[in-house]
C-alpha cells in the first residue's frame, strides 16, 4: 500500500491487523525500515465502506482473483 501525503510518501507493507478497543490497528511489517501504525475508528471504517460502494471498486473485487494470478505470473517471470 502506498501512502502519499503532503508530509510523506511511503510504501506500507501490512504486517498485522488487530483490534484495540474500538479501533482497528494496522501495523507495518517489522522488516520495514520505518515502523508505522494506522488507527481506524468505527467512523473511518464506515466511511471506507460507503466510499467502496461504487462500480469501480465492486468490479475490481470481482476481477481480483484474475488480477492477483496475473500479478503472480508476472513476478515469477522476473
Amino acid at each position: 500500500m502506498k501512502v502519499v501525503t503532503k508530509l510523506v510518501k511511503m510504501d506500507l507493507k501490512v504486517g498485522s491487523i488487530r483490534r484495540d478497543g474500538d479501533l482497528i490497528v494496522i501495523s507495518s511489517d517489522p522488516a520495514q525500515s520505518m515502523p508505522a501504525e494506522v488507527y481506524m475508528t468505527p467512523q473511518d471504517v464506515a466511511s471506507m465502506i460507503k466510499a467502496s460502494i461504487n462500480f469501480s471498486v465492486i468490479s475490481y473485487m470481482l476481477l481480483f482473483p484474475f488480477l492477483y494470478i496475473k500479478c503472480l505470473k508476472t513476478n515469477k517471470k522476473e
